[in-house]
């Protein structure tokens, strides 16, 4: 029984080896064929999900609008401006290592454009400063590479020293860029724009102006416009003419004092962003440009937004009907009983200004600033880059250069009638000369303008005739 066994299970087993080979190879053929269908599978939905996406993409782009791709250009190009500049800063810190160390790279906090903004920490006196980087515009006389010029503006603003200026911690240059670095104090505060506008100083400017503000109250105005205006008379009566400059965003709040910076902006070239507007009614010079611009700050820490003309009327002044004294500065300001503009002394003496007592100034008056010849032909030349050059705004919002100045009327409003009654009083709304036509240039014409202007002229265009090939041929 037992041979029987062993004989049945050893012709079973050689039968299992000599089929081995007709078992094994299906099952193997079978499992491949699987996994090439499952691979196929895998690959044909990858690529249909590739086509799906690269499809959604291109229709994204063709039913996005033009003003929609203008903006993500222009985001594009600001972002790389913006990681130029940060490699430039950086590479400025690494130059004067163990001076300052990068904190933050912050948004374009104001209007200038060209410049770059960075909260820097000085290690040597432990405190955050303010560190921008401007490219130095391509009017400005005044040679990065010259090592004597470098050297005497950085000592020309080591001595600028009042109570009522921001001080310029350090001022240094990147020739090759062509870039100006300034290091001042930074404010948490923020400037007086600030204030006004209840917002926070690292806010992008674009947002944190966006909405009305809020006027100063009468003792604030009196007393941040005696601040302003120290400080400002001090710049003068060393050569300096801030011409334009004198604006809320440049009146910073530090030690809850007014300091006023951007007095740098006029040795360098950078325009002022009032300056079209002060320029249309200047008729002296630099002094009058200063106090116009002065009057203009004075009207929005009353009304809580900005003053677009030196020539207010009856809507401008109903904004600060509240404040009847501020209304009495205004008209001195920009309508004269002289006729003329008043100086900044006149408008120091005013009885609006005439009672406040200022203890900063009067425990460290500072001394008359020691200026080298070297440095008074850079405030020469600076101040006589602009002279005799009168811009005007056409109203097609384009600037006109004009050799004569705008006649301005300086006929002053009747307060007492304005005081009175509501509506505003009788004004009288001074009428500058229309802008002077623009001058049309003659260009060749093509098909194309040749359509246009018979289109605008309203000539019958002529019926076309299609010839539709489209039908199939039989």
């Amino acid at each position: 029984m037992e041979d029987t066994t062993n004989l049945t299970e050893t012709s079973t087993g050689s039968w299992i080896a000599s089929n081995y080979v007709y078992i094994v190879v299906p099952i193997g053929a079978v499992i491949f064929i699987i996994l090439c269908l499952v691979t196929l599978w895998i690959i044909r939905k990858c690529i249909r999900k590739y086509r799906q996406r690269d499809y959604d993409y291109s229709a994204l782009e063709d039913e996005m609008g033009l003003s929609e791709k203008l903006r993500l250009e222009r985001q594009m190009q600001l972002d790389a401006r913006r990681e130029s500049a940060l490699l430039n800063c950086q590479f400025y810190m690494r130059s004067i290592s163990g001076q300052y160390a990068m904190q933050e790279h912050l948004y374009d906090i104001g209007s200038r454009l060209n410049r770059n903004w960075f909260l820097v920490h000085d290690i040597r006196h432990k405190r955050l400063k303010l560190m921008t980087l401007t490219i130095k515009p391509a009017s400005s006389d005044i040679s990065l590479n010259n090592k004597s010029t470098r050297k005497t503006l950085k000592e020309m603003f080591k001595l600028i020293q009042h109570p009522y200026l921001l001080p310029v911690d350090n001022l240094d240059f990147i020739p090759e860029q062509d870039l100006v670095v300034l290091v001042q104090y930074f404010s948490f505060k923020g400037s007086l724009k600030d204030i006004i506008y209840k917002s926070k100083p690292k806010t992008l400017y674009d947002q944190k102006y966006s909405l009305p503000g809020q006027g100063l109250y009468l003792q604030q105005i009196q007393l941040y416009g005696k601040q302003v205006l120290e400080g400002l008379s001090y710049l003068v009566d060393n050569g300096f003419h801030v011409q334009g400059h004198v604006q809320s965003g440049n009146v910073i709040m530090y030690d809850d004092v007014c300091r006023l910076s951007g007095y740098e902006n006029t040795i360098f070239g950078y325009p002022a962003k009032q300056i079209h507007s002060i320029k249309r009614r200047v008729t002296r010079g630099k002094d009058e440009e200063d106090v116009l611009g002065f009057g203009m700050l004075l009207y929005e820490m009353c009304a809580g937004c900005e003053l677009d003309t030196c020539n207010p009327n009856d809507s401008h002044f109903q904004r600060c009907q509240h404040l009847p004294e501020v209304i009495q500065i205004l008209e001195y300001i920009f309508y004269n009983p002289k006729g003329k503009t008043p100086t900044l002394s006149q408008v120091k003496n005013h009885e609006f200004f005439r009672d406040i007592r200022l203890v900063d100034l009067q425990k460290n008056r500072p001394l008359p600033m020691q200026l080298t010849s070297s440095m008074k032909t850079l405030i020469k030349q600076s101040n006589s880059k602009r002279k005799g050059i009168k811009l005007k705004r056409s109203e097609d919002g384009r600037m006109r250069a004009s050799s004569n100045p705008d006649k301005s009327s300086t006929t002053p409003p009747h307060l007492a009638d304005f005081t009175k009654s509501l509506p505003a009083p009788h004004i009288g709304s001074p009428k500058l000369p229309p802008p002077p036509k623009p001058v049309h240039v003659q260009t060749p014409p093509t098909e194309r303008t040749s359509l246009l202007r018979a289109i605008e002229r309203g000539a019958t265009l002529k019926r076309t005739v299609t010839d539709d090939r489209s039908t199939p041929k039989v």
